[in-house]
């Protein structure tokens, strides 16, 4: 049996580090082999510990037991595997000739001759250009991933060689990975390739020894129940400035990128066709109308549902209860001030008559909504027998607890939707008798929510059965539907693919030709449309398309459920 190399008595760190944070999460980026690695901050500490060449033993003795359970001494044979700690006397860029070099996913790049051009714009990090001789081009080309750089050694200039890949694999471009493994070894079973391989580094850079961004700070008198409530109302409140830039860049929806007539709902808008669909089920009475939609975004969809019950026959009173102050302007410049009702603040606070509404509308908001992390300790859920102790699920989660929201499934720990259970008993108060809801969001009928790690705070996936069940418990009738069938895609259609990284270094691209390509779910066709004579798309890099449902821009429109609500007259 073979085992490691033994770890050298001493170890340096890497000269080819970077540091990055986001969400309270650290995570190193290998700039030499593009390895990508969470940690906790500790763990960063001590492999800075190692600067330019320490003891091995003494450096592990020094932080033993101050990761919990875990074994510094496991942690550092883990980083000498991966070449974030080495041996003083190695040569790093030698070291990599044994590898395969691979190109990273979400590339954007032209072509012009014999010269490649690349475009980065990771996260909020400058855009920038990386321009290709034509000799360094050649390289590119040759790395076909199955490849290792010694076979390319007698048919390129060596130092070219690795000065390019120093210069694509860094954080800074991530154009290519370093690879023991050929790509053909996963081209079937793309799902058993190293994630690193596919993964990018969008967040903010760090510096070890400082607190990463996101983390959340216990407050004096009560620090469990600080760290465990996580909550975007201050972010909405006083971040979101730009309110166009919140929906181009820092989290579209699906709403937003079907906002135009759209061939993927044939000829219609998301607003349009929304209406169209209630009004064909019967669930928009006739006449007056009264509508409140919760959270209205950038106010395309108010905008269109005003219109399309206009052209209905129906008369429209319409409200709208926004908590950034940004958007509720986007809104009123784009609806018209006079076409609706403004109430600025927290959905969860607001007061509203009560069965004032024959519609209400709650779009890709609910998992902005407050929510718990907590353990089932904290609910007094019996490990081995499920039991539920209702005096401490009352603590933490009234709304739960009177619903019966089914929680002997609880993962360890998990999040408790405190605040979307909210919205469904406020939506149940405000329903005339006879009126309906819709409440979409991404999520599953059965799993339950998951952080998002990709945003710039917190927003949360959905369990709409536990919603449905919370919707049965406040007295309203309802059914669960996935958006695509709801509205009815086309789903022959081809959707582009993009990271929100992706899509901004591909604007970029385009605004250099003096082309603005707005925030939309691109068909080929509409992408060939928006772009005209300006870009030969044949020569851009790297457009994926997929199918619209499995994927559309960065977004997975099959991940979107419909909560579809009626209270009983």
């Amino acid at each position: 049996m073979s085992s490691a190399p033994p770890i050298p008595a001493r170890l340096r760190k890497s000269r080819y580090i970077s540091w990055f944070g986001h969400m309270g999460a650290v995570y190193l980026f290998h700039d030499l082999y593009g390895y990508l690695m969470e940690m906790s901050p500790d763990i960063a500490e001590m492999i800075e510990a190692f600067s330019d060449g320490v003891s091995t033993q003494e450096t592990i003795a020094k932080y033993q037991g101050r990761f919990g359970d875990g074994d510094p001494a496991q942690f550092v044979e883990t980083l000498a595997g991966h070449a974030v700690l080495v041996d003083p006397a190695d040569d790093e860029l030698e070291a990599i000739w044994a590898y395969i070099p691979i190109h990273g996913k979400w590339n954007v790049w032209q072509r012009k001759d014999d010269r490649l051009t690349f475009w980065t714009a990771w996260g909020d990090r400058p855009v920038q250009q990386i321009l290709l001789d034509a000799a360094e081009t050649a390289i590119w080309d040759a790395f076909d991933g199955n490849k290792r750089l010694i076979e390319l050694r007698h048919h390129h200039d060596n130092t070219k060689i690795l000065s390019l890949v120093k210069k694509l694999v860094h954080s800074d471009v991530q154009a290519l990975k370093l690879s023991m493994m050929p790509w053909s070894v996963y081209a079937k079973r793309p799902a058993m390739a190293p994630a690193y391989l596919t993964s990018t580094m969008p967040y903010a850079t760090w510096k070890v020894g400082t607190r990463p961004p996101g983390s959340r700070e216990a407050v004096a008198g009560d620090p469990r129940a600080s760290m465990n409530m996580i909550s975007p109302t201050e972010y909405y409140k006083e971040d979101v400035t730009d309110a166009d830039a919140q929906f181009d860049h820092q989290e579209t929806t699906l709403s937003h990128l079907l906002r135009i007539p759209h061939p993927v709902l044939r000829g219609r808008t998301y607003g349009q066709k929304l209406i169209d669909v209630l009004i064909a089920r019967g669930k928009v009475p006739e006449g007056r109308v009264r509508v409140l939609e919760i959270g209205a975004g950038l106010g395309y969809v108010a905008r269109d549902a005003l219109a399309a019950l206009s052209d209905a026959g129906r008369t429209v009173e319409y409200t709208i209860v926004e908590l950034a102050p940004a958007l509720a302007k986007a809104q009123q410049e784009r609806v018209g001030a006079k076409a609706a009702t403004w109430i600025l603040g927290d959905v969860l606070t607001v007061d509203l008559p009560a069965a004032s509404f024959d519609l209400i509308l709650s779009n890709e908001m609910a998992g902005d909504l407050p929510a718990r992390q907590l353990t089932r300790a904290d609910l007094g859920l019996d490990a081995d027998q499920g039991n539920v102790d209702r005096d401490k699920l009352r603590a933490f989660s009234k709304v739960a607890a009177d619903r019966n929201v089914n929680l002997d499934d609880a993962p360890e720990p998990f999040y408790l939707m405190t605040g979307a259970f909210e919205l469904i008993e406020r939506i149940a108060g405000w329903l005339a008798p006879g009126g309906n809801a819709v409440v979409t969001e991404f999520g599953d009928l059965s799993a339950w929510p998951k952080l998002s790690t990709h945003l710039d705070h917190p927003e949360f996936s959905t369990h709409f059965g536990q919603l449905h069940q919370a919707a049965k418990g406040a007295g309203l009738e309802g059914n669960i539907e996935f958006v695509i069938d709801l509205l009815d895609f086309d789903r022959d259609q081809k959707g582009l693919a993009t990271t929100r990284s992706h899509f901004r270094a591909l604007h970029a691209l385009a605004a250099s030709v003096g082309l603005e390509l707005p925030k939309l779910g691109y068909t080929p066709e509409l992408l060939a449309s928006t772009v005209g004579t300006k870009l030969e798309i044949a020569r851009i890099g790297e457009l994926r398309w997929d199918r619209v449902e499995d994927r559309l821009m960065g977004l997975v429109p099959h991940e979107f459920k419909a909560l579809l609500l009626r209270r009983p007259e």
